[in-house]
């Protein structure tokens, strides 16, 4: 609804302007209407055609970069948990991945997704997974609000991440500590893939 909003204005200053430009170009009569405020109606349509056009654009380059902000600061928040999660199933001479991979690369949830389901986590690690949840737990329910600005579907896979979180502070063992754990990251990865 609301991109109607926006192209209707340009649609009209458009067919108009280009109404009175066929108009005046197909007489050939010489009056003083057409020498005087023709000119000056053909003008302010297409400045109103190119105007709301750039505006229009420039709103939508804005609000795209908000919501790609908002994206990133939802991802951002579950950074210690992929973090945890990727120096638990790292190689002995690797590099941990960068912070800016976590918080934004799509590949990095599907790796270690397909590492949870080749290798088990130490107990350290999933103590470390079991104390960030109970920590993060209270701001990834709070960031609800955000993912619902972004669409249905991103709130709706935001609230599934939550639940997961919520789990894992709760777990006992090691089943009730993998599966939200993997739950998680099946949520993120189904979130990455939502367009903003």
């Amino acid at each position: 609804m609301n991109r109607w909003l926006l192209a209707l204005p340009l649609a009209v200053f458009g067919v108009v302007g280009i109404a009175l430009y066929a108009l005046f170009m197909t007489h050939a009569d010489e009056a003083s209407f057409r020498d005087n405020l023709l000119p000056e109606l053909i003008g302010f349509c297409l400045e109103g055609f190119f105007l709301v056009g750039l505006f229009t654009l420039v709103q939508k380059l804005r609000e795209n970069h908000h919501r790609r902000e908002l994206k990133l600061s939802l991802r951002s928040a579950l950074r210690d948990f992929l973090s945890h999660l990727d120096l638990a199933f790292l190689e002995p001479d690797a590099e941990p991945a960068k912070t800016h991979d976590l918080e934004s690369e799509p590949r990095v949830v599907l790796r270690l997704m397909k590492s949870m389901e080749e290798m088990e986590l130490d107990a350290d690690s999933m103590l470390a997974l079991k104390r960030t949840a109970i920590y993060t737990l209270p701001l990834a329910h709070d960031l609800i609000n955000i993912a619902a600005q972004l669409s249905a579907g991103h709130m709706r896979w935001w609230v599934d991440i939550v639940e997961s979180i919520k789990q894992l502070a709760e777990a006992e063992s090691r089943e009730a500590v993998e599966r939200p754990v993997y739950s998680l990251l099946v949520g993120l990865s189904e979130f990455d893939a939502l367009k903003v």
